[in-house]
């Protein structure tokens, strides 16, 4: 089997849980006789580096700055699409693998698999594995993090969209299942439990001696991992008589967003009398060997997670034969037992952390070192290589004998759809009918015509509805038109755009339906790639791409599947040049003549999504739209959206009423959705994404404390 594992992170350049994980199902699948690719984005990596540090592993670091397109896009989806890059070039090169991994944290798949699903040559043979690790709108929401503000809200979105869109989701415990479930439409992926793999590196069966009374926190200090709850408890019970301290491994730098500071500056702070008395010491990071020779000296080992998926970090230390107090919040509980192999406490349960305290300090060292062993053995049992490539294996086998394109696009909102009041029995099946709405447009029309000429989708329609033109040189340009090229051109009464467009699809005879203002271009595959997928998917009503703006602009407009509750707060996806099952736009997508300034396309893709007739969006430049001055999109102005806002809301109260606190939280975090148009970027400081502070530069940044105080000045100046 080709086994291709994606990741942001592996050893030696980085630690942490993922990276662990990665090292060893990489291990394991290659000593089962798998030969696996393991890719990784490195900005220290100029195009593309090879190596191989494990028998039949290869593993390929890459730039994630090649791609120009990409550079549109905020770090997180920017990386996102590097990754589909550089897997359609290995693909091209070597063939498609039997199963690519990937993971859930920052979405890095979410091209690979739109593109999968959007039927791409390569990517829809892919079979793709989506293991869960860290999921950061899960993660963000318990850090405290404003996790609706740009960009970390998309990279959420993005999250959620890989879980969706992969073809088998398996999760490390079901504690997270159960954490996931209330937050996503999860259920219907059947999401499988299956334990990371761990082969113990760090004992050969022995129990370390400890030193009494060492209580060690090992961990990151961000409140996910429960480290301010263990500071409150321990100091109710110094400041009742316990005397032991704490001392804090790990910690790092990590923001701590309800007070605007680093974590470690404000635990110094709030904990400094008892930091002066030695009850707090900070022993900060330590290298693998240094670690593993730290940790043998603990007493008790502390992970007080308030929510954890699988941490290595729990497997790693009781693998050491350790004492590990850690609480119920996480998927540890389902490998440890209490009072057995380890000490769990409830965070929701007064004095639980301290009675479970003073039970292990009570019991003697050789009660200690017979839980030590039992937890040696709970980690040997559940985590061992044998045991978790024979459950992942059987899931794989199963895939990989299956067809995993369905004819339903796995969206992340799950909407009914509702059934069609009106069905046209008349329709040309396979024809498309293009609309071209025309209001005295004599110097644009040509352009427009002839990038249709180029068009390689068959059987086409042209249909020009001219609404009411005024200008002789355009009249007579319509004329032109009429005896140079194969179009049907409609006379009718001025009655402006939107009932144009509603006059053009009554006349259409196609099973498909496409708007085309008089003055944009298409590329030539554009319809052809959008009816493949609107044949093959059931539940996709219309399909859009991005926006090439020409003329007096040439900057671009990346769109994405429209999707609320942000589809509610911005335009989601380039609604003037989408194609459509004609059955869907006539009987939920008409324009409403009564949004006098505009925006009846926009309001048009609303009413589609809230019936369940759903939309997705091609990241392709396929569209050009032409920017002009005198347009009347340029006429456009604020208060005439603020109005159009105003009436779109009440037109559907309904649908906003069921994203209501979410759009009030996009609102509050990001200000008024007339004022962006793009959520893969944020105004933020050094501790939110954006692609050109990464890699070198945030490195510099980070161990700099001159320019780190600096940057978190500038940060706080921009969030007041």
């Amino acid at each position: 089997m080709n086994y291709w594992l994606l990741t942001t992170e592996f050893p030696p350049i980085h630690g942490g849980g993922i990276s662990t994980y990665c090292w060893h199902t990489a291990k394991m699948m290659a000593n089962n006789g798998h030969s696996v690719k393991v890719f990784v984005n490195d900005y220290n990596v100029s195009g593309t580096l090879r190596e191989s540090p494990i028998a039949n592993v290869e593993i390929i670091r890459f730039s994630p700055n090649q791609v120009s397109k990409g550079k549109i896009l905020g770090t997180d989806a920017r990386l996102s699409m590097e990754f589909a890059h550089i897997i359609e070039l290995e693909m091209i090169q070597k063939g498609i693998p039997d199963i690519l991994e990937t993971q859930d944290y920052k979405g890095i798949s979410y091209y690979i698999l739109q593109k999968k699903k959007l039927l791409y040559p390569y990517f829809k043979e892919l079979k793709v594995v989506l293991t869960m690790h860290a999921p950061s709108f899960l993660y963000f929401e318990y850090n405290q993090v404003p996790r609706f503000k740009f960009p970390d809200y998309w990279a959420g979105e993005m999250e959620k969209a890989t879980i969706r869109m992969s073809d088998l989701v398996i999760s490390p415990s079901q504690y997270l299942i159960d954490e996931l479930t209330p937050r996503m439409n999860l259920l219907d992926k059947n999401p499988v439990r299956i334990f990371n793999p761990y082969n113990n590196e760090w004992s050969s069966g022995e129990i370390p001696e400890f030193e009494e009374f060492d209580l060690v926190f090992f961990g990151k200090l961000t409140p996910q991992k429960g480290g301010l709850e263990m500071l409150s408890y321990l100091k109710d019970m110094w400041d009742n008589g316990f005397d032991k301290p704490i001392s804090i491994i790990g910690g790092g730098q990590h923001f701590f967003y309800p007070v605007q500071s680093d974590m470690i500056d404000y635990v110094k702070k709030k904990y400094k009398h008892y930091i002066d008395k030695g009850l707090i010491r900070f022993e900060g990071n330590m290298k693998p060997a240094l670690l593993k020779e730290r940790l043998k000296k603990a007493h008790i080992i502390i992970m007080p997670s308030i929510v954890d998926n699988l941490p290595y970090a729990v497997l790693e230390s009781m693998a050491m034969g350790k004492i590990v107090m850690t609480s119920t919040n996480g998927g540890h509980t389902e490998i440890i037992k209490n009072n057995k192999s380890g000490f769990i406490f409830r965070h929701d349960e007064m004095k639980s952390f301290e009675n479970t305290m003073y039970s292990i300090l009570s019991k003697s060292k050789d009660e200690l070192t017979l839980i030590g062993k039992e937890a040696q053995i709970a980690v040997e049992k559940t985590t061992n290589y044998k045991s978790v490539y024979a459950e992942k294996n059987l899931e794989l086998e199963k895939l990989a004998n299956q067809e995993t394109l369905s004819e339903n696009f796995d969206f992340i909102e799950v909407i009914d759809r509702k059934e069609n009041d009106t069905v046209s029995l008349n329709d040309e099946k396979g024809l498309l009918s293009i609309v071209i709405p025309y209001f005295n447009m004599g110097s644009y029309i040509e352009d427009t015509i002839k990038s249709l000429t180029k068009v390689s989708y068959a059987p086409l329609e042209i249909i020009i509805v001219n609404d009411g033109s005024t200008e002789d040189a355009s009249i007579r340009k319509l004329q032109e038109i009429n005896e140079k090229h194969n179009v049907t051109i409609y006379n009718k009464e001025n009655e402006g755009l939107s009932l144009t467009r509603n006059y053009g699809s009554d006349k259409a005879t196609g099973e498909f339906l496409a708007f085309l203002d008089a003055d944009d271009t298409v590329s030539p595959d554009y319809y052809k790639r959008a009816t493949e997928v609107l044949k093959h998917y059931t539940n996709v009503s219309f399909v859009g791409c991005w926006a090439q703006y020409f003329g007096e602009s040439k900057s671009t407009w990346p769109t994405f599947n429209p999707e609320p509750p942000y589809l509610l707060v911005h335009n989601m996806i380039n609604s003037s040049a989408l194609i459509y099952k004609k059955s869907d736009f006539i009987n939920f997508g008409k324009n409403d003549p009564a949004l006098i300034y505009g925006m009846e396309d926009y309001d048009s893709v609303i009413s589609m999504v809230k019936n369940g007739a759903r939309g997705v969006v091609f990241p392709e430049l396929w569209w050009q739209y032409r920017i002009r001055s005198n347009s009347m999109a340029q006429a456009f102005n604020k208060n005439k959206e603020l109005y159009l806002y105003s009436l779109i809301s009440e037109k559907h109260r309904q649908f906003f009423k069921a994203y209501g606190n979410k759009i009030s939280n996009l609102l509050n975090q990001n200000g008024p959705g007339i004022n962006y148009d793009n959520p893969t970027w944020g105004l933020e400081g050094f501790s939110n994404n954006h692609w050109l502070l990464k890699g070198k530069l945030i490195s510099i940044v980070k161990k700099n404390k001159t320019l780190r105080t600096f940057s978190k000045k500038i940060y706080r100046a921009l969030n007041k």
